[in-house]
Formats: structure tokens, C-alpha cells, sequence
């Protein structure tokens, strides 16, 4: 016999009965995949943050690693979480955004872990309807990195995502026939549409530098969004800017 499980699990607190309806001013995404102990941990980074301003949106590629027992634990600090089977990490990236209620929305992905919300800040720019507000990001706990605009942005990813707040309704959705280049390729379409930026001093979140987009096929997908977003001649000169920072980096190996 065939044991018949359900091919969707969904859960947290927004689906319990409430006098009010929460209003948020940012929602945090989180997508996952087998990986129940990260689960924990960037949860945990998130909790001292929660208030009524923040909600939580979790999106499970219906693992079975005990991924969903973890959300069940953190259920009161979860406001909407769901596990069904998706088509990679920007179908689970779109999924979280349609879920999510608040006015900004800030993706966090494994491996990644939240350190500061500048909440009067936000609160400003919602007032102000500003689109895309960024903060700085520390990789691997050490090395300050800041977001920027800039003629570079047509050849580079130059906004990091775990310190980038997207005012929700601005936002544009993921194309997933991307593997890993959907978010720079999101951003290029957001900057050519006019958007309006916002740039802050505050350090948001610690980011571990060995995720997906740092394998080798970010090179080749970054190059098929500046050539769908801005053409050939940018091609060029982004595949010029990558050939010289490899060079870079293999003269200092010497």
C-alpha cells in the first residue's frame, strides 16, 4: 500500500484567529531546502527583532529532514510558513513575496544572519515611498561590504540582497528560468523601470560567502542579464570587468 502524504504543509500564526490583522512595515523572507539545522539558526538571529512592525514568511521545498518539526518549534515566532514542492530557489523566492503582507521586504537565505533593522529609517522611506533602500553587509563576519548605484550596476551585482529592502508593491518578481542570476537580473529591470533608491550607513546582516551565486555559473548568467538588460556593448564591458578581477585574484595567489 502506497502511503498517501500531502504534498503541502502550511503553518504559523497568521492562520489562528485574531482581533486585529497585523499591518507589517517589513517581512522577512526565508527560503530553505533540506537544511533544518540552518533553519535554526537563522531564526534565532531573527527572534530578538520581532515585533509588531516584522512578520515572517518561511518557504520549505517540502523537505524531510525535519525541516518542518523546526517550524512547528518556532511556531509562535513564524507568521506564515509553507513546505510543497517547488522549482528551485526563485519560484520559492516568488512564492515567499506573494505570501508576504509587509510594506518592505528583505530576503535572508542559509547561511545568512540578521544583525540590525533600521526600523526609523524604514519607517521614513515608507512615508517618503521609496522602492529600494539598502544597508552594508558584512561577508564571512569581517569584511564590510556596501551596496552602491552607479554606472557598475549595468555590468555587476552591486546591491546585496541580505542588506537590500524592497518596497514590496515596487517589486518586480523573479524570473526563473535563472538559476542563480534572477536577483541581479531583478535589480536591472527595477533600475532601468526608475526606481527610487535610498542608501543607509547601517551594517544589516552577515552574509557566508559560499552560497549559489558564487559558483561558477553566476559569471555566465550575470552576463545573459546585462546583455538582456542593457545589450551588447555592456556585455562586453562586464565580461572585460570579470576577466580582469580574475586576473586580479590569480596574481595575488602568486
Amino acid at each position: 500500500m502506497t502511503e498517501n502524504i500531502p504534498q503541502r504543509l502550511v503553518g504559523g500564526s497568521r492562520l489562528l484567529p485574531k482581533e486585529t490583522e497585523k499591518q507589517p512595515l517589513l517581512s522577512i523572507i526565508l527560503v530553505f531546502f533540506r537544511d533544518r539545522d540552518e533553519v535554526r539558526e537563522i531564526l534565532s538571529s531573527i527572534v530578538p527583532f520581532l515585533c509588531d512592525e516584522l512578520e515572517i514568511v518561511i518557504v520549505d521545498g517540502f523537505s524531510e529532514d525535519g525541516t518542518v518539526e523546526v517550524l512547528r518549534e518556532f511556531g509562535d515566532h513564524i507568521d506564515f510558513w509553507h513546505s510543497e514542492p517547488d522549482t528551485g530557489i526563485y519560484d520559492a523566492m516568488n512564492k515567499g513575496l506573494s505570501a508576504s503582507l509587509g510594506t518592505y521586504v528583505l530576503h535572508l537565505n542559509a547561511g545568512d544572519r540578521l544583525l540590525c533593522v533600521p526600523w526609523q529609517q524604514l519607517r521614513q522611506c515608507a512615508k517618503d515611498k521609496v522602492d529600494v533602500v539598502y544597508g552594508r553587509v558584512l561577508l564571512d563576519s569581517r569584511i564590510e561590504i556596501m551596496s552602491q548605484t552607479s554606472f557598475l550596476s549595468k555590468l555587476d551585482n552591486t546591491w546585496h540582497h541580505q542588506g537590500t529592502f524592497y518596497r514590496r508593491t515596487a517589486h518586480l518578481g523573479y524570473d526563473t528560468s535563472y538559476a542563480t542570476g534572477a536577483d541581479f537580473d531583478h535589480n536591472q529591470r527595477l533600475l532601468k523601470s526608475g526606481c527610487t533608491i535610498r542608501e543607509l550607513s547601517t551594517i544589516i546582516a552577515d552574509h557566508a560567502g559560499n552560497g549559489i551565486s558564487m559558483r561558477e555559473t553566476g559569471h555566465r548568467e550575470i552576463y545573459r542579464s546585462v546583455k538582456a538588460n542593457y545589450g551588447e556593448f555592456y556585455l562586453l564591458l562586464s565580461k572585460l570587468r570579470f576577466t580582469l578581477k580574475d586576473l586580479r585574484a590569480w596574481l595575488r595567489k602568486l
